[in-house]
């Protein structure tokens, strides 16, 4: 009778503990700070979190303070913070740019224009022309030229794709597509024969550069606005020559990552970009007067859910048997630059990361009711662990196919198994509109709640991969 009272009493304990623990994450605390992380996160004070800018500063320190509340470990010799170098567009020297055709010049300005994340040279190349640049099924514009056929040749192509070689040639006709193909050809540089090609070229989406400015590839883009001269370069067969000089600038971008060490040999990583589009200074598809971009959604919305489930492992530590690595990744805006260099760079092996949790864009569940997981094909253990969240009432959708543009891509590629939870794109997405007041503070609790039990979940999983 002894011992069936003492059972009976620790049971009572256990369930009391969890069901405390339930009233106490529901009792709306965690709303609270969560809203009023966004809140200063995406106030106009920090100014749209743009890397090396004071507001982006202003985060770094309002994300280490949670950290050293915490307790958490620092991840790096030096503390929490991980730097990296951000490429930004070149200044064009106008003056020093030119391109010669036998005894005509072109200066840059309104006949001739040079990419913002092109590079300084000189290139006196013959010219290839290469129609759209598109290689399909139905046709293939590089049908007369050899494989690397274009090295050391100026490519030549005609920006405006007909509609009715769209249709033949469908994603194939996509300007990134086009690029691609020239560049595995070998061509030294591009020229685009249209007036608009460069402003369509910087106010593509996604945009064109995004990709070409982290590139190893060492390309320049031009083009040429002026009817005439594009007809003198279509006809001529002379070589060009082609002066660029600009001026190359950058940006100092910060990770903030740190540990909530358990003592485990195995690591499971949650992450969140913080940083945002600042007033617009750099991006390449900006309209209208200068704003803050302040990013409530995107995604100070992630970096406040992630900072929330520290929070109740703090009140919770059994809640996990392997170490949780908090990553705050910089760079996501301008391709991912930050995740990627902690990747190259990390000072643990990342072999002993066995997942990722990648928290993009968490703060408009009331949009379609319902949670995005991308890149549950990354890992068999997923739809199980995912799938075995019953205790929180939330639609959930499984998506295989991975969506690249997340900070969760650079851990694939690495080979560790990621997914990024993301609430939907909506027409503030990119825009100063993405603002504090339309966050859904209902939602976040919601969703924070699903993160604590995939965490639990991923206690059978910690020390394996798939």
């Amino acid at each position: 009778m002894k011992y069936f009272l003492i059972s009976f009493y620790i049971a009572i304990s256990l369930c009391a503990k969890g069901q405390n623990d339930e009233i106490k994450y529901m009792s709306g605390d965690s709303k609270v700070r969560m809203m009023s992380s966004i809140e200063f996160l995406s106030s106009d004070e920090l100014s749209g979190r743009l890397p090396g800018t004071d507001g982006a500063n202003l985060a770094i320190e309002y994300i280490q303070n949670a950290f050293e509340k915490s307790n958490l470990r620092p991840l790096f010799q030096n503390g929490y913070k991980q730097s990296f170098s951000i490429p930004r567009p070149v200044e064009i020297l106008f003056k020093t740019n030119y391109l010669l055709l036998g005894n005509d010049s072109l200066n840059v300005g309104k006949e001739f224009q040079v990419a913002p994340f092109s590079s300084t040279k000189e290139v006196h190349a013959n010219t290839v022309y290469v129609k759209n640049g598109i290689k399909c099924s139905e046709f293939d514009d590089f049908q007369s030229i050899d494989f690397n056929g274009l090295k050391n040749q100026l490519a030549i192509v005609e920006f405006r794709v007909s509609k009715k070689r769209k249709g033949k040639a469908g994603k194939e006709a996509q300007i990134q597509k086009r690029l691609e193909n020239i560049i595995n050809y070998g061509a030294q540089d591009i020229i685009f024969l249209s007036r608009r090609a460069m402003n369509k070229l910087i106010g593509s989406k996604p945009p064109v550069f995004r990709s070409l400015k982290t590139s190893s590839y060492p390309i320049n883009v031009y083009s040429i606005n002026s009817n005439k001269w594009s007809r003198k370069i279509r006809k001529s067969k002379d070589p060009i020559t082609i002066k660029t000089k600009v001026s190359k600038r950058s940006s100092e971008g910060y990770n903030i990552i740190g540990v909530f060490d358990v003592g485990a040999t195995h690591s499971v990583l949650i992450g969140a970009h913080y940083d945002h589009l600042g007033k617009g200074e750099f991006l390449e598809n900006k309209k209208g007067q200068e704003e803050v971009y302040n990013g409530a959604d995107d995604n100070a919305s992630g970096v406040s859910i992630m900072l929330e489930v520290l929070h109740q492992l703090q009140l919770n530590p059994e809640m996990i048997n392997y170490n949780l690595i908090f990553a705050a990744f910089s760079g996501e805006e301008d391709g991912l630059i930050g995740s990627r260099h902690f990747i190259k760079n990390c000072p643990i092996d990342p072999q002993l990361i066995t997942h990722m949790i990648n928290l993009d864009m968490v703060g408009r569940l009331n949009l379609n009711d319902s949670l995005t997981v991308y890149a549950t094909s990354s890992s068999s253990h997923w739809d199980e662990v995912l799938n075995n969240n019953s205790r929180v009432e939330l639609n959930i959708k499984n998506i295989p196919s991975i969506f690249p543009r997340s900070d969760h891509a650079s851990f694939i590629e690495a080979g560790i198994p990621s997914i990024m939870l993301h609430t939907g794109i909506h027409k503030d997405y990119h825009t100063p509109n993405d603002d504090f007041q339309k966050i859904d503070g209902d939602g976040l609790t919601r969703i924070t709640k699903f993160i604590l039990h995939t965490l639990q979940n991923l206690n059978r999983f910690s020390d394996s991969r798939p």
